[in-house]
């Protein structure tokens, strides 16, 4: 059965949705219009200049997302966005989630009227995911204001600044807090855990393709004890002798029905750091190893049940040594999880990652805190085929090295 041809644009006011690619945008090579960049010359760049020209290219896109974005907000200030989705899709043939979710992002914008965002954005400062960021949480009470979430954004990828969400900057949201703890015996972290549990959901559908498609909504908290349940099952799985063929989403697969289904009980440890206050002899700063902040309360509530590992380690990060062990013991991976906060390239959490040797193993690599760094499976796969280089600063929290050339 043949598609039917796309329906055509109609004139008048829905014209707005292509003009964003208006204007004959120039890149660092010079106009898009030239045609795409020959094969051999790409070949022939250095990697800087290869790198150069990437960054270049995805500034330009964030300019042309922009001008997108507010042309849409446009489109749905006139029409709704249930209709301006609708648009998107007969007119350009784009999915309709996608649709939904850039006709949202456009909307939350004109609503909220972030226009800095919207300039930073079609000036290439930032990207369309910083801007889904601001738009989903600068409007929620206790959250840093546009500015400070630009500054942010300008600095940081998306999905650092939005595990970071909460403020404690402002003096002006210090007192607000102060006075709603008083009130309400509730902090903002308690409060941020209420709503994400208040927003929690779970759908498993039969999809067209004949698979059931599971998605899930959990909190901060809920979520990630989830995500160390099925590491570590997945974990379990991959020492089956069956288990050679299988790729890694497969492995997750099969480790999640047999999380649900109940054959496997892992044990997994949920690591939650605290400073000890030598003045006042408490602890502060509770919060889990990727830094998301807990308050006081969900602390004692973790302690009552925990394991508790009383630790002091050195500025280079230098205690527990295991000398020639192959592998990183439980308590040197905490330690790891700690230091790095997940894996040094993607930040990906802590409990999908490997404690890779800095200097090989096979190269008489010590099993120790300064010799090893976390990656996730995939950047460790990677790192090893491409041969990255490793830098460990004088904070002794080890980076992953541009290559040379």
């Amino acid at each position: 059965m043949l598609l039917e041809a796309p329906p055509v644009r109609p004139d008048g006011d829905a014209a707005v949705l292509v003009a964003a690619t208006a204007g004959g945008a120039q890149s660092h090579s010079g106009s898009v219009d030239d045609g795409p960049v020959d094969a051999v010359d790409l070949g022939m760049l250095k990697h800087g200049d290869l790198v150069d020209e990437l960054v270049d290219l995805v500034a330009e896109r964030a300019r042309l997302e922009g001008r997108y974005v507010a042309l849409l907000g446009e489109l749905v200030s006139r029409d709704g966005a249930q209709s301006a989705a609708w648009q998107l899709r007969e007119y350009t043939r784009m999915n309709s989630a996608q649709a939904r979710s850039e006709a949202r992002l456009a909307e939350a914008l004109v609503e909220h009227e972030f226009t800095d965002t919207l300039d930073a954005l079609s000036a290439g400062e930032i990207q369309i995911s910083h801007a889904k960021v601001i738009a989903r949480e600068s409007p929620k009470k206790h959250r840093r204001d546009e500015e400070e979430f630009l500054e942010l954004c300008r600095a940081h990828p998306s999905d650092v600044v939005a595990r970071h969400t909460l403020a404690y900057e402002s003096l002006q949201v210090f007192a607000d807090l102060e006075a709603e703890a008083a009130a309400n015996d509730r902090t903002p972290v308690d409060a941020e855990l209420s709503l994400q549990r208040e927003e929690r959901r779970c759908s498993m559908l039969l999809g067209d393709d004949g698979m059931w498609h599971l998605r899930a909504d959990l909190d901060f908290i809920s979520g990630r004890e989830l995500s160390l349940q099925l590491a570590a099952a997945e974990r379990a799985v991959r020492q089956r002798d069956d288990a050679g063929d299988l790729t890694y989403p497969q492995r997750n697969a099969d480790a999640l029905c047999e999380l649900i289904l109940g054959r496997q009980k892992p044990q997994a440890s949920l690591v939650i750091v605290a400073d000890y206050d030598t003045v006042s002899g408490g602890l502060d700063n509770p919060r889990l190893d990727d830094g998301t902040p807990l308050s006081a309360r969900q602390l004692a509530e973790f302690a009552a049940d925990a394991k508790v590992l009383p630790a002091m380690f050195k500025a280079d990060w230098s205690e527990l040594a295991l000398g020639r062990a192959r592998s990183a013991s439980e308590a040197q991976r905490i330690v790891l999880a700690i230091r790095d906060g997940g894996c040094i390239a993607c930040a990906t959490h802590t409990e999908r990652c490997h404690a890779h040797h800095i200097e090989h193993y096979e190269d008489d690599g010590l099993t120790e805190i300064p010799n090893l760094a976390m990656l996730c499976v995939p950047c460790h796969l990677d790192h090893h085929q491409r041969h990255w280089a490793i830098d460990t600063p004088p904070d002794g929290k080890p980076r992953r090295a541009p290559p040379c050339g």
